[in-house]
This record gives structure tokens, sequence and C-alpha cells, in this order.
């Protein structure tokens, strides 16, 4: 089974804040298979400075964005082949594909902004999406007299499994990260 971990970055926290990165890559097991990235055209103005800072933003690098409606199109282009769970549509009765998602704090931040992407268009992905940061709490519950992170970020909770946080807050070194957790935290278990 192929799992499409995701990540996004934001031009702030709060949900007016614009999506300025998608990245993802697609996993089976521990090894990627595919890797997605692309940089989202947004308005500086609507956007907190620090987190276009934390997201390394520059408008060098950012030359290349794109529309959110472009970002989604070629996402789903690029998930074609990773569409691996098989569903049957309630209208038609016919089946179809749809790709397994996952990621950190995924269900509460990244999807519905990758929802709100797609709006008006077919979801390529599985409702049903796996959370990292939900593994990483039952872990450490089920770890209470071990270290336990100062926080529950990404980055630090990546840190205390020697996981390189090298390029932490870039959407696709995000994306990564989370995989590598993933795999880390099943086998420590």
């Amino acid at each position: 089974m192929i799992v499409v971990y995701i990540d996004t970055e934001t031009g702030g926290v709060q949900p007016h804040h614009p999506t300025i990165q998608l990245a993802a890559v697609a996993m089976d097991g521990d090894t990627e298979v595919g890797a997605f990235e692309q940089r989202i055209a947004f308005n500086e103005a609507d956007c907190d400075p620090e987190a276009l800072r934390l997201n390394h933003y520059t408008r060098e690098a950012w030359a290349d964005a794109v529309s959110p409606a472009v970002t989604a199109a070629r996402f789903a282009a690029w998930l074609r082949p990773f569409q691996s769970v098989t569903l049957t549509s309630k209208r038609t009765g016919q089946p179809y594909t749809v790709a397994r998602l996952a990621g950190y704090n995924a269900v509460s931040f990244d999807v519905p902004r990758l929802r709100e992407m797609f709006a008006g268009q077919f979801f390529p992905c599985e409702y049903l999406t796996r959370d990292v940061l939900q593994r990483a709490l039952f872990y450490f519950d089920e770890h209470p007299h071990g270290p336990q992170p100062a926080n529950f970020k990404l980055a630090t909770v990546c840190a205390m499994f020697g996981i390189d946080t090298d390029g932490a807050h870039g959407a696709l070194a995000d994306a990564r990260m989370c995989a590598r957790l993933y795999r880390v935290m099943v086998e420590a278990a």
C-alpha cells in the first residue's frame, strides 16, 4: 500500500492565512517512490511576516509560484500512480481509486487546506487521513518513563528519535521527516 505523506507551509497559522507551499512524498514501506513540491502564489500582505521568515520565504524563491488551482491540478496529476485505495461510487456503483494520505497534524491543519485547493473538483484522496501526530501522542503515553518531548512540534519529536531536521519548515523536508518519524515509531513500539 502506497502512503502519501503531505505537508503544507502557510503564511501564518490562522485559517485566513494563505497556503504558500504544498509537498508530498509517496512511500512504499521505507522506500520513497515519488516526490512533489509546489510553491503557491499569495499576497504577502495577507501573511504574518514571522511565518514567512520561518518558512524560508523569499520573493526570488517564489518566482515560479502558481495559483492554488494550478497547484491542485498538478498535485492531482502527480497522485495518479499512487492512488492505491479502491472505493465504490455511491452514485454509480463503479469502483474508483484514491490516494491514502498521512501527515503530521494533517487532519486539523494540512488536509483542510488541501481540500480547499480542490474546491469544486474531485478530491483524489481518501478522506480518512493517517495523522502521525496522533501516533506520537499515543507513543509517548505508552512510554511515560522514557524521555518526553518539550513540545509536539514535528522537528522536536523527530530530533528525539535522531531524525535529521535540516530544512524543517520547508514542506518537502517536513513531509520526508514525517514519513521517517512514522517508520521509526513503528520500529520502536
